[in-house]
């Protein structure tokens, strides 16, 4: 019988693309755009279980099902590597650049041709075998084709145009249902990238003339294998050097705001997770040490388990406390302590900024590494080791050091608006934080 839940289900699915052949092809701008035949490989490899309430993700259950295969019509937008190049260049996610055109094309289609969105696919690959570069396909959803995306290839010129416009035009940061999200998307709308997206099309509008280039067609039992190729990696020093994470007390200056008295938390514990019966009782584990930086004395100031009270009123007086997994892991420790409600405080938590951004975490040492050049000099078993040594003043110059760590994160995403992380394809990226311009209460 029907039963009302507070959950939903997602498929997870991966595509693959071929083209059997290229009937029609043509400039677009300083792009090429192609229509014809095309064989779909469509694979369900699972679904999500998640929350109605905030989307959280509860189970990932996988399966293994037959792959789905059809031939159909469709048209494709080569991504030439020049443009790519600069993409990145920029520090841009390209993948989630292309991906996000993608959608939007298939959003806004229907209002140049007489179809819904679902009576259209798409895919977006960083390296097509076939083109040797970049693609966004958009394809008939029935076999054989209807004829949807042949008419659109007639006006792929007012296609490009009206996605570039209805992606400015969205007054959202980073993406949303009215511009580049869909809601059928075999990936959760995972990655997207709003900006690379605008990036791409107005690199595409202003390049001159393309040189055409064949495109190779594969055979029956000829075909290689679905290449993995990815975006290239991007060389440099990163914008801000390691050794300013090191310095102790003397943060970067970089021009923030002198009225915003802020605090940088971290702390260490006596008890591990495991010692305590797992994360959810993260209010055992007891406070070894817990240090702040603060931006108004610019100054470390270290307190130990029984000077707690000193802490708590510390923090009272700022106007934004700042840390990494602060929210979820330091309060939580903190809250055996009897302290006034922390939530109630004024924070930013940085791996939280992180999470909704990307809908997946990332470590402080890796946002480090990529952002600022450095590492961390420890982790947090290591400082539980020196506990039981009885090396506390071990502990408290690492946790310093993770201190200085998140205040250059805060402080670079205040001055820059972005942090830098590495994505799955090893690419340099940039992350748009939402704390720049941040002021005091």
């Amino acid at each position: 019988r029907p039963v009302k839940v507070d959950y939903f289900t997602r498929v997870r699915s991966s595509k693959e693309t071929e083209i059997i052949q290229v009937v029609k092809n043509k400039e677009l701008f300083g792009a090429r755009c192609y229509w014809g035949r095309l064989l779909i490989t469509d694979r369900v490899v699972g679904y999500d279980v998640r929350q109605i309430r905030g989307q959280r993700l509860i189970s990932r259950v996988d399966l293994d099902l037959p792959p789905q295969r059809f031939e159909t019509e469709g048209l494709w937008i080569e991504i030439p590597p020049v443009v790519k190049e600069a993409c990145e260049r920029s520090l841009l996610h390209f993948m989630g650049g292309i991906h996000a055109i993608e959608h939007a094309l298939i959003g806004v289609m229907p209002l140049l041709v007489l179809c819904d969105r679902n009576d259209l696919g798409g895919i977006s690959i960083t390296f097509h075998p076939q083109l040797a570069s970049g693609a966004i396909f958009v394809y008939d959803g029935v076999p054989g084709g209807v004829g949807l995306t042949e008419e659109a290839y007639k006006r792929a010129r007012d296609l490009f145009m009206l996605t570039k416009k209805t992606i400015e035009g969205c007054s959202c940061e980073n993406g949303c249902p009215s511009c580049v999200h869909s809601p059928k998307c075999g990936s959760g709308n995972r990655p997207i990238d709003k900006g690379a997206a605008i990036f791409l099309l107005k690199e595409m509008e202003k390049k001159s003339k393309v040189v055409r280039r064949p495109v190779q067609t594969f055979t029956e039992g000829a075909r290689p294998e679905p290449s993995r190729a990815g975006v290239r990696l991007v060389s440099g020093k990163s914008p801000v050097e390691g050794a300013e994470a090191q310095k102790g007390a003397e943060a970067p200056d970089f021009g923030l705001d002198s009225d915003l008295r802020y605090g940088v938390l971290d702390i260490e514990t006596q008890l591990s997770a495991q010692e305590v019966g797992g994360w959810h009782r993260a209010e055992h584990m007891r406070v070894s040490c817990a240090v702040v930086w603060d931006s108004g004395t610019r100054a470390f100031a270290v307190f130990k388990e029984g000077q707690l009270h000193h802490l708590f009123c510390l923090l009272q007086r700022l106007d934004l406390v700042v840390g990494f997994n602060i929210k979820r892991f330091d309060y939580k420790v903190l809250s055996r302590y009897s302290p006034p409600d922390l939530h109630a405080l004024p924070t930013l938590d940085i791996l939280e900024e992180v999470t909704n951004r990307l809908g997946y975490r990332l470590s402080l040492d890796s946002l480090a590494k990529a952002t600022l050049g450095a590492k961390k000099s420890a982790n947090g078993l290591m400082a539980l080791k020196w506990w039981k040594q009885g090396k506390v003043r071990k502990i408290i110059e690492y946790c310093k050091k993770d201190v200085a760590l998140t205040r250059d994160l805060f402080i670079f995403g205040k001055r820059s608006g972005y942090l830098l992380f590495k994505n799955k394809e090893g690419s340099l990226v940039r992350l748009p934080v939402g704390w720049k311009g941040a002021s005091s209460r």
